[in-house]
């Protein structure tokens, strides 16, 4: 049997309906028929009986009208069968079969015998009745008594009979079609049920679903027998599931093996000639110029050996999100091995361009790396060729680009260079002009420390300065600190400036001191030098000789640094303020900003970046947070001090908030020395009188150890 010729035959709940009420028709049609049949049965013998009795009766009567021939005495016994509605006709018969006397109801149209002197007891038809008595006198027979009896009374009987039996049949009929439905359902239901669960999981390949059909023995056989089939099939589906999900983490495992470097997540080698292959066949389709970076990293070897090659392996994961983070979506970045790196810049533009982005590249890398063994610092040094116009094939490329990258190992590290034809170095940016020439700014006498005053919000009183670095070089000009810093830092000259920016801030203090006693300075501390023990050893050899106060001198650090909670961190945190220092987090609520720190850090100062204060005249958000900064440093007994102020109505925001220190250009910018001297003078008085307002900074207790 095909499936369409399956699909269109009933339900079989449909089938079991209509054959359980056909076989109820067909029994309560037969028990109707017998009905009818038993009561037509009753009906005759009721007439059959009174019949018979009747004929008796006249039968004893017509003796001696028959012996004599009278036929008027026989015509009065017939007379009385008007009283009986069913005798339709009757006569009286001599012995040698005339006729003595005959009655016929007057009301009868026909009669359905013919009366006549035979030989018989009883004929029944389905209009009537006739029976023959002989009239015996001392056992002789001296005549015959014939009468008919209608049926129309007992068919009249019969029709009530045969109604009640209709409605009856109708009645049990009609209840029995909610009985065998239920019947039906209660049989065809768990099948349904298994109908269902098979649909369901021909179409979604689902093998979790189970019967939980009930009903008789067999149909829970059925029940437990598709169930074990189910469960079989889940297990051979899950298996398969599993086998396919490990092929497929296997094909992966096996793709990123051949393509994915396992330390970084970058492309590796090999999937860099893939596309250097296809990058150069792109351009020499006429399409848009491309650059091929050669990346080596300056300082990772002894970023393996001191903090260990797990460090490294972060450093390297760190290195590749930074440039990953600094590059478009389609530049492709590829780590070649050890702390090698590749760029493929497509549709690079000019070679103008290249070197906009590949001075991003070396700044960014040469920022401080936050390690789990402390802070990491290493440079970049970086070889471009550009393609096609200074190489054609990939053998070409490669050469050049790494003949540049040596070409600024050479020049000093923490640049780049891009390779020309003559085989000298394409004119230095002004990023590798700076670098070369900052070894040679401290002893030049190029650099210089400025100072910027921190005052009172209550009176304006100077309580403190701020020593800040500035750098003006002969030919480069005035040059940033968002700009020398990051190099100093990378190439390592931030320890000896950084020692030197200290004691400079140190002497002019002892001065201003004579003048204001509880003057004090704040000096920035780089990442590198905190990372080295060395630099902080030279730092508290410097506050040692400046015989300053504990206190006196102010540490800023960056909420970057404190993203290490290591315990060397903290142990070295700890030693600067055994030694004197106070110790501030600059830039607070913009960086890493967490309780935890603040608990486990011995800090003695906050201060609000300007990033909280400049919008604070608008309301919002960075009110709440500059409320909230001053109630932490309520909270933890420390110092607030808000940078950035340029206008009257932020001092009295900030002061409504009990934010007590403040600088910005509304009090002062950064001072040459004998300008702060001035200042110092001029505000040393006024300092003096709201001394009081500002929380005493008290020695440090540094926990043993």
């Amino acid at each position: 049997m095909s499936a369409h010729e399956v699909r269109q035959q009933a339900p079989i709940n449909k089938q079991i309906t209509r054959l359980g009420l056909g076989l109820t028709g067909l029994l309560l049609g037969l028990f109707a028929l017998l009905m009818v049949l038993h009561e037509v049965n009753n009906r005759r013998t009721d007439v059959e009986a009174g019949l018979t009795s009747l004929a008796g009766m006249i039968a004893s009567g017509s003796e001696a009208p028959l012996m004599f021939g009278n036929e008027r005495d026989a015509a009065d016994i017939l007379a009385p069968l008007r009283a009986s509605p069913d005798i339709v006709q009757a006569a009286l018969f001599l012995p040698d079969g005339s006729a003595l006397a005959h009655y016929t109801q007057e009301s009868a149209n026909t009669t359905c015998h013919v009366l006549q002197p035979v030989e018989r007891s009883m004929v029944v038809s389905w209009c009537g009745v006739a029976i023959y008595q002989p009239v015996m006198r001392h056992g002789e027979r001296v005549g015959l008594l014939a009468m008919e009896a209608s049926l129309r009374g007992a068919y009249r009987a019969m029709v009530g009979t045969l109604a009640f039996c209709g409605l009856a049949a109708a009645l049990a009929f009609a209840l029995s079609v909610p009985l065998w439905r239920r019947v039906a359902s209660r049989l065809a239901g768990p099948l349904d049920e298994l109908v269902d669960i098979t649909r369901h999981v021909r179409e979604n390949e689902d093998f979790s679903r189970r019967s939980v059909a009930g009903g008789s023995a067999e149909v829970q056989a059925l029940s437990a027998a598709f169930n074990g089939m189910l469960e079989q099939l889940q297990q051979r589906d899950e298996r398969l599931t599993d086998e396919l999900a490990q092929r497929r983490q296997a094909e992966l495992r096996l793709n990123d093996l051949a393509y994915l470097d396992n330390v970084t997540g970058l492309n590796n080698r090999h999937h860099f000639m893939e596309r250097i292959d296809l990058a150069l066949a792109r351009t020499q389709r006429g399409l848009a110029g491309s650059a091929l970076l050669y990346i080596d990293l300056d300082g990772f070897k002894q970023i393996n050996d001191t903090m260990g090659h797990d460090s490294g392996d972060e450093l390297l994961r760190q290195v590749g999100n930074r440039l990953t983070g600094a590059l478009r979506g389609t530049d492709v970045i590829c780590r070649l091995g050890g702390d090698e790196f590749a760029v493929i810049l497509e549709h690079a533009g000019s070679q103008d361009q290249v070197q906009v982005i590949t001075t991003k590249l070396v700044d960014e890398l040469a920022r401080p790396y936050l390690l789990e063994g402390g802070v990491g610092q290493v440079s970049a040094s970086v070889g471009v060729c550009l393609f096609p116009a200074q190489a054609q094939d990939r053998e070409t490329l490669l050469k050049r680009a790494d003949a540049a990258m040596y070409q600024a190992k050479q020049q000093g590290k923490n640049c780049f260079r891009v390779w020309s034809p003559d085989g000298a170095a394409a004119p230095p940016s002004r990023q590798q002009l700076l670098g070369e020439a900052l070894g040679q700014a401290l002893a030049a006498g190029q650099l210089r420390v400025v100072y910027q005053p921190q005052v009172t919000l209550v009176g304006g009183g100077c309580m403190g300065m701020e020593a800040l670095l500035r750098w003006t070089h002969p030919t480069l000009g005035v040059v940033s600190p968002a700009e020398f810093i990051p190099l100093a830092e990378a190439q390592g000259e931030i320890i000896a400036i950084g020692e030197w920016v200290l004691r400079q801030a140190c002497a002019q203090l002892s001065s201003w001191r004579t003048v204001q006693p509880g003057l004090r300075v704040s000096v920035n501390l780089s990442a590198v030098q905190l990372a080295d023990d060395a630099a902080l050893d030279g730092l508290c050899a410097v506050l040692a000789a400046s015989d300053l106060p504990c206190g006196a001198v102010e540490l800023e650090l960056t909420e970057s640094l404190l993203v290490d909670r290591s315990e060397a961190m903290l142990s070295r945190m700890r030693r600067l303020r055994a030694a004197g220092f106070g110790l501030a987090i600059d830039d607070f609520g913009v960086g890493y900003s967490s309780l935890a720190y603040l608990d486990s850090f011995p800090i003695t100062t906050l201060k609000i970046d300007r990033a909280f204060v400049q919008p604070l005249l608008q309301g919002g958000h960075s009110t709440a947070i500059a409320r909230a900064i001053v109630a932490i440093g309520v909270a933890l007994k420390v110092d607030v001090v808000a940078e950035g102020i340029e206008t009257p109505l932020q001092a009295d925001v900030l002061r409504e908030l009990g934010c007590l220190l403040g600088q910005g250009y509304l009090f002062a910018k950064p001072l040459e020395e004998a300008a702060a001297l001035a200042w110092v003078h001029a505000h040393g008085d006024e300092g003096a009188a709201v001394s009081t307002a500002v929380p005493t900074r008290s020695a440090p207790e540094v926990q043993a150890g």
